[in-house]
């Protein structure tokens, strides 16, 4: 389990500010390691100069077009009881359930976006076998459906949760650069 930073040269990577051109870039980096596997993938741009992704298998970051420097290190590990900071870019989605009719006895719901007063609510649930949250905070980054930019602080309830959390990822959108957990050791200040 690896955590490659990348850093970008935006001006050498046409093109790759458009979230599926970045996602096929981001896979091509696997090369022959990802080729019909399971393995486990979930990038973000968490700058316009930085990539981040978190895999299975070491990324080959060089084959990233306008990659100019980066880093592959294993994913943190955290402990139970352990305080730590957490940073997550998601599109926040709930399930509408469709009314049945007379010529769709059985509809499928449907995937919409949530609202920013259930984020506090949808965050807890989406950690809680791993983490309690005890702050967050988030800003819109866009795009359809919006994403958004989570940060704050949590104490780690399952270590072996959280880093299932940390490989799937969480929310919609993974495909595109959502839904990768970052975390890291709180730093206590006083």
């Amino acid at each position: 389990m690896h955590l490659a930073r990348i850093s970008l040269n935006t001006r050498r990577a046409p093109r790759m500010d458009q979230w599926a051109t970045m996602g096929a870039a981001v896979r091509d980096a696997l090369g022959a390691d990802a080729a019909g596997s399971d393995v486990r993938l979930l990038w973000a741009r968490t700058s316009p100069t930085t990539l981040i992704i978190s895999c299975d298998t070491a990324p080959h970051w060089e084959a990233i077009p306008g990659a100019v420097a980066g880093t592959v290190q294993p994913l943190p590990r955290h402990t139970e009881g352990e305080v730590i900071r957490w940073e997550l870019i998601t599109a926040p989605t709930t399930q509408r359930e469709a009314t049945p009719t007379d010529e769709d006895p059985n509809p499928r719901s449907k995937r919409v976006p949530l609202a920013e007063d259930g984020f506090r609510e949808w965050l807890d649930q989406k950690l809680a076998d791993a983490a309690q949250i005890t702050s967050a905070r988030w800003k819109r980054l866009g795009g359809r459906p919006a994403r958004y930019h989570f940060v704050g602080e949590a104490v780690v309830r399952d270590s072996d949760a959280l880093q299932d959390l940390c490989l799937d990822g969480i929310g919609a959108g993974k495909g595109t650069g959502a839904g990768l957990l970052l975390t890291g050791t709180a730093t206590t200040t006083r």
